[in-house]
């Protein structure tokens, strides 16, 4: 008699629900991938990227994805959207759907089932799993008491800026990862992949990620941060003429050549966005057929360099547990995984924790 395979629907399009859906498809289930936006979501910067172990836990020629090698690898976050987008599109047991929301979910009468609520209508499936970000819908279901990320304390000032753009050139930087100092914050900078996939010096774009912790005002003001949780990213629109003008001066006073003029010019020239930095601890990652991976699950300070590379444990550690399983096997299977990932997850953000009290205390 035909068994129909385990169905997962994933709550996110980007890298992680990407991930999540070519894992599983790779374990034997079928998943449909649900995304909020249509085409490339906005934002995204650089990234470390270990291409091996995203070749293992999804099975696609990773190495084929531009990186800048040097004491790292270093990727550009549109760039591996893209191309986890399209091998997803080809794979078979993979349905991907964009423009539609995700407003909660709920355990269906159906036993052994579980059902999302979306501008689509409903979707029942066997496991949800939530890749759907610092913002997540799914951690409301899973953890009702504690579903919002808090913000730490300070900020991020990010962008992308093409070499070329650069007024006098990098001085052969760029391929290494820097950190630089100032008081009361830290930048840190490194080379990424041309938006063309191009890795070779003058086509290569300038990730840069300084941290500010003189804008709580602001982001209140804007709406980014409400109480205790963030809620929103602070757009290049919403920077005023001000407030450009000066963190362009501030640019030429903290950071050294090439870094004053690249930041600069990603200022000037409206490369640049405003990210409350956010962490979320987490008591739990499963609830009843839910399952949270990702920054739905964990979200540490960007300073730890560890995020992807932990949604990718996750997503290793899920499809591992979900072997095999199906019906009644799967809320046993979500227990091994969560109590596999859980402590680490939480050794993770506090670690991050640990960083930005220690830099907060050092202003």
């Amino acid at each position: 008699m035909f068994e129909p395979k385990p169905h997962a629907v994933v709550v996110g399009g980007s890298l992680s629900g990407l991930c999540a859906g070519l894992a599983l498809v790779r374990e034997g289930w079928t998943a449909t991938i649900v995304e909020r936006a249509t085409g490339e979501p906005p934002g995204g910067a650089g990234l470390g990227l270990d291409r091996g172990l995203l070749g293992r836990v999804t099975g696609v020629d990773a190495g084929r994805i531009p990186v800048i090698s040097g004491n790292r690898d270093s990727a550009a976050w549109g760039l591996v959207r893209q191309f986890l987008l399209e091998v997803a599109l080809g794979t078979a047991g993979i349905e991907f759907t964009e423009s539609t929301t995700v407003n909660g979910m709920q355990e269906p009468l159906e036993p052994g089932r579980i059902s999302i609520d979306s501008t689509q209508g409903a979707l029942t499936a066997d496991v949800v799993v939530g890749a759907d970000g610092v913002y997540s819908v799914t951690r409301r279901f899973v953890a009702p008491d504690h579903p919002a990320a808090v913000y730490a304390g300070y900020m991020l000032w990010r962008g992308l800026v093409p070499e070329a753009e650069v007024p006098g050139g990098l001085d052969g930087r760029g391929r290494n990862l820097e950190i630089h100092s100032a008081p009361g914050a830290q930048l840190v900078v490194y080379g990424v992949p041309g938006a063309d996939g191009r890795t070779d010096p003058g086509h290569r774009r300038v990730s840069f990620a300084w941290y500010d912790a003189s804008r709580t005002d602001l982001l209140r003001q804007t709406g980014c941060v409400q109480g205790d949780a963030v809620v929103a990213t602070l757009g290049n629109d919403q920077l005023s003429a001000e407030l450009t003008g000066e963190l362009g001066r501030l640019a030429r006073r903290n950071w050294p050549s090439p870094w004053d003029r690249c930041i600069g010019w990603g200022v000037s020239h409206g490369e640049v966005f405003g990210t409350p930095v956010a962490e979320y601890l987490p008591s739990r990652l499963v609830r009843h057929r839910a399952v949270l991976v990702g920054d739905a699950a964990h979200v540490a300070t960007p300073m730890t360099g560890a995020g992807f590379r932990n949604a990718l444990l996750d997503v290793a550690a899920l499809a591992g547990a979900l072997r095999g399983a199906s019906g009644a096997d799967v809320p046993a299977a979500l227990g091994r995984y969560e109590q596999e990932r859980l402590p680490l997850a939480r050794e993770l953000v506090s670690s991050g924790m640990s960083w930005g009290h220690s830099y907060l205390s050092a202003i």
